[in-house]
C-alpha cells in the first residue's frame, strides 16, 4: 500500500516538471535520468521531485543489474565472471554519483531518501579474481593440445587476465610461450623452371636471392629453414629469365616553309618598273620553299623475368598463385636533320640531339632484371604475407 501511495506521489510531481529527467525515467534509461537528477540536485538538493526520479530510478537501475547478476550466477557458466565484473562495474558508478549527494531530505515526505547501496567492491574484486583464474585455466587447457592454432586461442585467454591485473602469478611465462608456440613458421624458395642462356653471374645472383625476413602477428618468414618443420612455404617460380635481340627503330619526316629570298623589282602592265614618289625603284620580298628532313632513332634492348609466387600449406596445397614479373630496359633516343634547319617546327627543334650509343651485354641486363625482381617479389609479400601466413 505504501508503494503505490508513493507511486502516485511521485508521478504527480511529474506531472509538475522535471521534462527531460521525467522522459528519460519513463523510456527505462534509468541511468540518464540519474545523471540528470544528479546534476540539477547539485545546485539545488532540495528539490523533491528531481530527488524522488533519482529514488526510483536507482531503485530500479540497481534491482535489475541484481536480478540480472543473479540470473547468471544461476545459470552458472565459468565464462559469467567478464559479465559480472561488467554490471559490478556499473552499478559501483552508479553508487559513486550519487554519494556525494547524500543525505537528501525529501520535505513532502519529511523523510531522507533511500538508497540502497551494495557492496560493489568487494563483488567486484570477487569477480574478477573469478575472471582471472577461468581465463588462466582455460589457456592451461587449450596449451595441452599441442596445436598451433589453439596456442594462439590461449595467447587471447591469458592476455584477457591484464584487462583486471598487472601482474598474475606467472602470466608473463604463459604468455610467452603461447605466443611462440602459436607461431607459423613459414620458408622462402626459389625454384628455377627457366630454360634461358645466362652466364655464371647471372646464375649467382638467382642462387643469392633472398626475401626480407618478415614476422608477422602470428608467422615468421625466413630465407633458410628445415622445409621439413616448415608450417608455410612461400615459393617463387621462376618460369622465364630471357634478354631479347637489340631493337633499333626509325621513323624519318619532312617540314617545309616559306622562306625570304631576295627580293625583285615592282612592275607595272606596260613592263615598266614601278617607282615611288621619290623616284626610287619599289622592290617586293622573293619567297621560296625550302624543306628538312628529320630522322628519329629509338635504341631499344629489355630482359625479362617471369613466373608466379606460391603460397602453400604444411602438405604442399597451393593457397594462393600470384604472377610476377620485371623487366630490365635500356632505350636510347636521338634525332638528326637534314636539310634547311630554318624549316624546323618549334616541337622537331627540341628533338634534334642526342647520340647513338652501344647497346649493354644481355646479360648486364638480366643481372638488373634479377635485382628487380627481388623488389617486386617483396612487395607482393607485404601485401600478402599477412592474409595467407597468420592462417
Amino acid at each position: 500500500m505504501k508503494r503505490m501511495i508513493y507511486a502516485l506521489c511521485l508521478f504527480t510531481l511529474l506531472a509538475s516538471g522535471c521534462k527531460v529527467a521525467e522522459k528519460e525515467f519513463r523510456k527505462g534509461n534509468y541511468d540518464d535520468a540519474i545523471d540528470i537528477c544528479v546534476k540539477r540536485l547539485i545546485d539545488n538538493p532540495d528539490k523533491a521531485e528531481y530527488i524522488q526520479i533519482l529514488e526510483e530510478s536507482f531503485r530500479r537501475a540497481n534491482d535489475g543489474d541484481l536480478a540480472a547478476i543473479k540470473a547468471l550466477h544461476t545459470d552458472g557458466n565459468p565464462d559469467r565472471w567478464s559479465t559480472v565484473y561488467d554490471i559490478y562495474q556499473g552499478i559501483y558508478v552508479r553508487q559513486e554519483k550519487i554519494k556525494p549527494l547524500m543525505p537528501l531530505y525529501l520535505g513532502t515526505e519529511e523523510r531522507d531518501a533511500e538508497f540502497k547501496f551494495v557492496d560493489a567492491v568487494g563483488e567486484l574484486n570477487n569477480a574478477k579474481k573469478n575472471a582471472a583464474a577461468y581465463w588462466y585455466a582455460l589457456g592451461d587447457e587449450k596449451m595441452k593440445s599441442g596445436d598451433m592454432h589453439q596456442a594462439r586461442d590461449a595467447y587471447y585467454e591469458y592476455e584477457k587476465i591484464y584487462r583486471y591485473y598487472s601482474t598474475y602469478k606467472d602470466l608473463d611465462a604463459k604468455i610467452a610461450a603461447a605466443r611462440e608456440k602459436g607461431m607459423a613458421q613459414a620458408l622462402f624458395v626459389l625454384t628455377n623452371q627457366s630454360s634461358g642462356n645466362y652466364n655464371y653471374d647471372v646464375q649467382q645472383a638467382i642462387n643469392r636471392f633472398k626475401v626480407y625476413e618478415d614476422n608477422g602477428n602470428w608467422f615468421r618468414l625466413y630465407n633458410a629453414y628445415d622445409p621439413k618443420e616448415a608450417d608455410f612455404t612461400v615459393e617463387l617460380v621462376v618460369r622465364t629469365i630471357e634478354a631479347y635481340p637489340d631493337k633499333v627503330t626509325t621513323n624519318r619526316y619532312e617540314e617545309t616553309k616559306e622562306i625570304q629570298d631576295g627580293f625583285e623589282f615592282l612592275y607595272d602592265a606596260q613592263g615598266h618598273i614601278v617607282k615611288d614618289s621619290l623616284g626610287n625603284p619599289i622592290k617586293v620580298p622573293d619567297y621560296k620553299t625550302v624543306s628538312v628532313f628529320v630522322t628519329e632513332t629509338w635504341q631499344e634492348k629489355i630482359a625479362t623475368m617471369s613466373g608466379e609466387i606460391l603460397y602453400k600449406d604444411a602438405n604442399g596445397r597451393v593457397m594462393r598463385s600470384i604472377p610476377v614479373r620485371s623487366d630490365a630496359v635500356f632505350q636510347n633516343y636521338y634525332a638528326t636533320a637534314t636539310g634547311y634547319y630554318e624549316a624546323l617546327s618549334a616541337q622537331s627543334k627540341q628533338k634534334i640531339g642526342g647520340q647513338p650509343i652501344p647497346f649493354p651485354s644481355e646479360n648486364t641486363l638480366l643481372l638488373d632484371a634479377v635485382k628487380q625482381m627481388e623488389c617486386n617479389v617483396n612487395d607482393v609479400l607485404e601485401d600478402y604475407n599477412d592474409e595467407y601466413l597468420n592462417r
